[in-house]
């Protein structure tokens, strides 16, 4: 009975957590529980059986009413100041006259607040996106050399067109750089996604770009979703606040993917 005790308490807990922080990984909760990951998933595992939680973009969330994703309103002020110094790394690769597709997403959303600090820059590119929020505050275009927004479905919880058409129409362009988000990152350094049409859209990207840049916070290393985007090998740049193991910058280096601290 004991044990069966502490095991409701501690599930308790993860809903408490999960309560005043939207969204956690796996690794903050069993940190926060004071047990192993593997400890941990068993009990989100068991959670989300019983409808408690969800999986999300960045880890796990209370359940809410619908069933659907977590809204745009509620991931943005998640790990907040990560994003922020990611951007601060990123806006640094931009060069000025370049093509720039930049994903819809939190993180992304920090990266274009960056490039409107620098307008003298902004206003030599063509960005092609698909987040109504980076269009409004590129002012649908008038303060980038020119804009090309990725229509499709309309998604009014996330503010962006999503879908198998706005993931094809990435095949038309030819872009200097890609500024793409991640839904996770597993141990063996696969890329996946909670959405068929998120992975064709970030595969569609790798294709279409010079160069493709990963922006990505502590959060989305060590999980896994659903579809497989791809190794994290076909990617020129990882900025993220994570610090790197032994093994990991082993990878990095042996692959050729340029690893930005952004702690």
């Amino acid at each position: 009975m004991r044990s069966i005790s502490k095991l409701q308490e501690r599930r308790n807990k993860i809903i408490e957590i999960l309560s005043e922080t939207p969204i956690c990984s796996t690794q903050q909760l069993a940190d926060a529980t004071n047990v192993s990951t593997e400890t941990m998933r068993k009990d989100l595992e068991a959670l989300q059986s019983k409808g408690s939680i969800i999986k999300v973009h960045g880890g796990v969330a209370k359940s809410n009413t619908n069933g659907q994703e977590i809204p745009f309103d509620l991931r943005v002020s998640s790990h907040l100041d990560a994003k922020h110094k990611i951007a601060l790394k990123a806006v640094d690769l931009i060069s000025p006259n370049e093509t720039v597709l930049i994903e819809s997403g939190t993180t992304n959303l920090e990266l274009a607040k960056q490039l409107i600090t620098k307008p003298k820059l902004l206003e030599t590119l063509i960005i092609i996106t698909n987040s109504f929020p980076i269009a409004s505050l590129f002012d649908g275009g008038r303060k980038c050399k020119k804009m090309f927004f990725l229509g499709g479905w309309v998604n009014i919880n996330q503010y962006s067109a999503l879908g198998s058409k706005t993931a094809e129409m990435i095949k038309d362009f030819h872009v200097s750089k890609a500024f793409l988000s991640a839904a996770a990152i597993s141990r063996h350094n696969i890329l996946t996604a909670y959405y068929d049409y998120d992975a064709a859209f970030q595969q569609n990207a790798l294709e279409a770009a010079q160069e493709v840049i990963l922006l990505v916070d502590s959060s989305k290393f060590g999980e896994t979703a659903v579809f497989n985007v791809g190794n994290l090998s076909e990617f020129d740049y990882l900025i993220t606040e994570y610090p790197l193991s032994d093994d990991e910058s082993n990878y990095m280096k042996a692959n050729n993917i340029n690893y930005i601290y952004a702690g």
